[in-house]
Formats: structure tokens, C-alpha cells, sequence
């Protein structure tokens, strides 16, 4: 029990003696320095320091230990050049608070030994460690992060001269930036930048990086984080395997492909005809086979995952089709020895321009030679008449057309009213020809014969004349030829004047049946000197 009371005692004495001397316990207590602190070399270091608060007009020297020599003073509170001429404009106190006796160091070299004196009173020493590598920052973002939901994110690093704190940098965009610092302890800060970031499906799988940059100009390694960002598909589209030409009939692999986070894991696939879109709905997977028809091949897909949809564009496979529609036009009877033609109809839905080639058919067997569109047979017979058909073929296959019915009839003979056999008719053809011809080269022959004929002077032949009379009017009737150039032979024909020419021609008498067929009269052009100017005049045959 004694004890007890002993022990108490001691306890409210000791509470009292630190009463009754306040400044024993708040000098030893005010005086506090860290043991250690971290600098980057060529950057500043504030070394934090206070003063008891009821200090007035004291004087602060800070020293930096040297072995076997005496110590630097570095800081004079009342004379700034009684400082080491190395540290001289290089130290200052730094804080707002009157009793601060922090130490700022600028371009900090070497690591040391610094501590206070205090009206002539050495305080705890605090080590220097310099280093040539800054600090590395940190980042803070959320674990997840959505496309189009804003999120912070931080970058931050710890220094030590809070004074010229490091600058902090983003490498992408965003808004509302801001900076601030904390006093973490023992003279050691941490300045954050806060940006809030609008995710974009483009940054997923991108690197985030905040860069510190520190007064000395030395840049802190590099931090990054990989951006995952979960979001709806996009650049949905559909992708073609197979062969480069494709043609009808063909099957092909389709597959539809996007960026999603997480995966598309379900897929709507669309025929897109001409009049209307088709959902193919027994098929929803990634990837599909379909055969390629006659009509234009469009398709497009969805893929969707627990995020949305995304659509694909309307993807054209480019298909080599077929001829389609073939027809035959053309006449459908004719005679014989006409012309059949007959022509190669069918509809081209190929958007690139293709080689077509065509065989025909009488009665399903081939018209040897005959590989064009148009079918073309010359004096065609009897033997041609039937079902002809057309096959159109390029690289995708043949199109054969519906039978075509050609008759081909007789001639029939207007006498007889039996049918001429062909060899009848083509040898009249062929006569009539032959007939025209002979015809026209003798006319061509008369006519070079009466040209070479043209000496000076003109004769006039008459090959018979009659006379009759009859009572009342007067007819005559005569057959001659008159023949320009001099008679040949003067008791052949009759010579007549030029006055006897003029009256003939000047006053002829009125026929009741006159026949012209060439009458050419060429003047005379000879020169005025010539005694006897010749005028030729050609005649033809006269009847009258």
C-alpha cells in the first residue's frame, strides 16, 4: 500500500516540476529535424526546421560538418556573406510561419551533414542524401472504365522542395485539370495533378502516361498504365473468303468482324436483295456460308455484346453471273432463197463488262460455222426450216434459249401452180443477171462504136421513105437514120443542103406518132478564118 502511494507521488511531482518549468520541455521538443533526407542533384531540397514560438531576435546559423576541418557555415540569419563561399546565394529560410527556420538549398551537389545553431546552441544533425535519379510518379484510376462515363484519374510524386515543386504532364486530353501538394513528413511532399477523362474506344488498349518534370530539368522515368475500356462494337464489317472471282453458283465464306470490349458474341447476318432486306435468321454466327445466286449479292451484319450493337455497311460481292433471259428474235417464215437472220437477245446483270461467245442449234444439233450473235444464212431452203436455239456462254457457264420456230415455204409456180425446185429458181436468178448484163454491155459497146465516128462535114442517110396520099390532110410516115459526117457513098444516100436541113427542122409535119430515143447536136467551134465551118449532128433511130 505504501508503495502504491510512493509511486503516485513521483507521478503528480513530476507533473508538477514540468509545469512549474515550461521551456525545459518545450525547447527540447521545438528543436526537431529528420534524420534524413532526399535530394536530386541540380534540383533544390528544403530541410524543414521550426523555432520554439516564444523565440525573439535569435540567431540562426546552419553549418554542414567537415572532417578534420572546421564546419561550413552555409547560412548566416544576420549576415548573409559570412557564409562558405560555395553556399553563398545558394541558401535562404523558406516558409510563411514566424518561427519557420527552414533551410532551402539550391542546386544541390553533394550529399552531407547540416544542423542548426540556435544562439550559439547545436541542434540534432539531419543527413543529405543526394541522388542523380528523380522519383518516380504514380497513377490512380479506376479498375474499370466505360466509354462515355467521365472518371478521374491521378499522377503523383513525391519531392522534397515544395517551394519549386516538379510539373506534372498527361499524354492525353482531357478537362478540369488540377494541381496541389501535400506534407507527407520529414521534409517530404507529394504533388498530384488530377485530370478527369472521358474514355474513348479508341484509347482502349493504349498506354496513359504521366511524365514529372523537376526544376533541374530532369525528367522522372516514365509511368504508364494500358487503358481497358469496355465498349459497344465498332467498325463493324464483313469479310469475303474464297477466291477473288466469284461466280453464280459458287459458295462463299462470309465472316463478321468488330472491335468490342468485351467480344461481340452474337451476330445477325442480312441478304440485302433489290426490293426488300432479308434477316438470314437461321444463321447467327461469326461466320457463315452462303451460295451465291443470280440476283445482286449484298450482305450486312450486327454484332452485338452487353454493351450495345454495332452495324456494318452494306458489303457488294462482286459475282460474274451467267447470261440470263435469252431469247431469240427474228422472223418466223419466209420463202425460199430469202435471207434468215435471226438475233441472240438475253439481259447482262454483270457490272464489269465480260466476253460472251454463242453457238447455235437447228433442231439441238450445231449450225456448223456459226458462232455469232446474229445467225445469218443466205438462199436459205426448205431443208432450214425447224427449231433453232442460241447458247450464250462466259467464264460463269452456258444459257440456252427457248426454241425458236423458222418455216421456210416454196416458191410455187404461177403456171403450173407446183412448187419450182430450188435449182429452178436460183438458175432464173442467175439468168436475169446474166441477162441484165449482156444487155447493158451492148449498149455501152453501140455507144463507143457512133463516137468513134466523127470526120468533118454530116450525111444524112435515108434508108426508106413513102408517100400516100389521102384525101384531106396529109400524113407521112418514114423510117430514116441520120448519121452526123459527108456521105459515104452518094448514091447510097441523099446529101442535103444546109437550107434543105433547115426547113426539115424548122417546119416538119405534125406526127400522130413520134419516138425520140437520142438526139445530140454539137455546134460548130472552129475558128472564124475556115472557109467552111463543119457543125456535127448526132441521130438515133426515129420513128414517125
Amino acid at each position: 500500500m505504501m508503495e502504491s502511494y510512493m509511486h503516485v507521488y513521483r507521478i503528480i511531482l513530476m507533473v508538477v516540476l514540468q509545469g512549474w518549468f515550461p521551456g525545459s520541455y518545450s525547447k527540447k521538443s521545438a528543436f526537431t529535424l529528420p534524420k534524413s533526407i532526399r535530394a536530386l542533384r541540380g534540383s533544390c531540397v528544403e530541410i524543414p526546421f521550426s523555432c520554439p514560438r516564444n523565440y525573439r531576435n535569435f540567431n540562426l546559423v546552419w553549418y554542414k560538418e567537415i572532417e578534420l576541418q572546421f564546419d561550413y557555415k552555409i547560412f548566416n540569419h544576420r549576415d548573409s556573406s559570412d557564409v562558405n563561399e560555395h553556399y553563398r546565394g545558394r541558401t535562404s529560410l523558406v516558409g510563411n510561419e514566424p518561427n519557420s527556420c527552414s533551410l532551402r538549398i539550391n542546386d544541390v551537389q553533394e550529399t552531407g551533414t547540416f544542423y542548426p545553431y540556435i544562439n550559439s546552441k547545436k541542434s540534432q544533425t539531419v543527413n543529405v542524401q543526394v541522388s542523380d535519379v528523380p522519383n518516380e510518379p504514380s497513377i490512380q484510376k479506376p479498375s474499370i472504365l466505360t466509354e462515355g462515363g467521365s472518371v478521374s484519374i491521378s499522377c503523383s510524386v513525391e519531392h522534397t522542395c515544395p517551394s519549386s515543386p516538379p510539373t506534372l504532364q498527361w499524354n492525353k486530353a482531357g478537362y478540369n485539370i488540377t494541381y496541389n501538394q501535400m506534407r507527407l513528413k520529414d521534409g517530404v511532399w507529394k504533388a498530384t495533378t488530377v485530370m478527369e477523362y472521358l474514355p474513348s474506344y479508341q484509347d482502349h488498349g493504349t498506354e496513359l502516361i504521366c511524365d514529372a518534370i523537376h526544376p533541374n530539368g530532369l525528367k522522372s522515368k516514365t509511368r504508364w498504365v494500358t487503358l481497358n475500356i469496355r465498349y459497344a462494337p465498332k467498325r463493324v464489317a464483313v469479310l469475303f473468303g474464297g477466291e477473288r472471282e466469284r461466280k453464280e453458283g459458287d459458295e462463299v465464306s462470309l465472316s463478321c468482324t468488330s472491335e468490342a470490349n468485351p467480344a461481340a458474341n452474337d451476330f445477325i447476318w442480312y441478304n440485302n436483295m433489290r426490293d426488300e432486306t432479308v434477316e438470314l435468321r437461321e444463321e447467327h454466327g461469326q461466320n457463315i456460308n452462303v451460295t451465291l445466286g443470280w440476283d445482286r449479292e449484298k450482305f450486312s451484319c450486327t454484332a452485338r455484346n452487353p454493351l450495345g450493337t454495332g452495324n456494318s455497311r452494306v458489303y457488294e460481292l462482286q459475282v460474274l453471273y451467267k447470261a440470263k433471259n435469252v431469247t431469240i428474235k427474228g422472223k418466223e417464215e419466209m420463202k425460199e432463197g430469202e435471207i434468215l437472220e435471226l438475233e441472240c437477245h438475253f439481259s447482262d446483270y454483270n457490272t464489269i463488262k465480260y466476253n460472251y461467245s454463242y453457238n447455235w442449234y437447228l433442231n439441238g444439233n450445231p449450225v456448223n460455222g456459226k458462232t455469232g450473235r446474229i445467225l445469218q444464212i443466205i438462199n436459205i431452203t426448205k431443208s432450214k426450216s425447224g427449231n433453232y436455239s442460241c447458247n450464250v456462254q462466259n467464264r460463269a457457264g452456258h444459257s440456252y434459249s427457248p426454241l425458236f420456230s423458222v418455216t421456210v415455204m416454196a416458191v410455187i409456180s404461177a403456171q403450173t401452180g407446183e412448187e419450182l425446185p430450188m435449182g429452178i429458181i436460183l438458175g432464173g436468178v442467175a439468168g436475169a443477171a446474166l441477162l441484165i448484163l449482156l444487155v447493158l454491155s451492148l449498149y455501152l459497146f453501140l455507144r463507143k462504136t457512133q463516137k468513134l465516128e466523127a470526120p468533118e462535114g454530116r450525111r444524112v442517110e435515108t434508108n426508106n421513105q413513102e408517100h400516100l396520099s389521102n384525101d384531106g390532110q396529109e400524113n407521112y410516115y418514114c423510117n430514116f437514120s441520120a448519121i452526123a459526117g459527108p456521105s459515104r457513098n452518094s448514091t447510097v444516100g441523099t446529101q442535103l443542103s444546109e437550107m434543105e436541113l433547115e426547113d426539115l427542122y424548122s417546119k416538119p409535119k405534125e406526127p400522130n406518132e413520134v419516138e425520140y430515143i437520142l438526139v445530140n447536136h454539137v455546134p460548130s467551134n472552129g475558128a472564124a478564118q475556115q472557109q467552111n465551118p463543119v457543125e456535127e449532128t448526132e441521130y438515133s433511130i426515129v420513128n414517125c
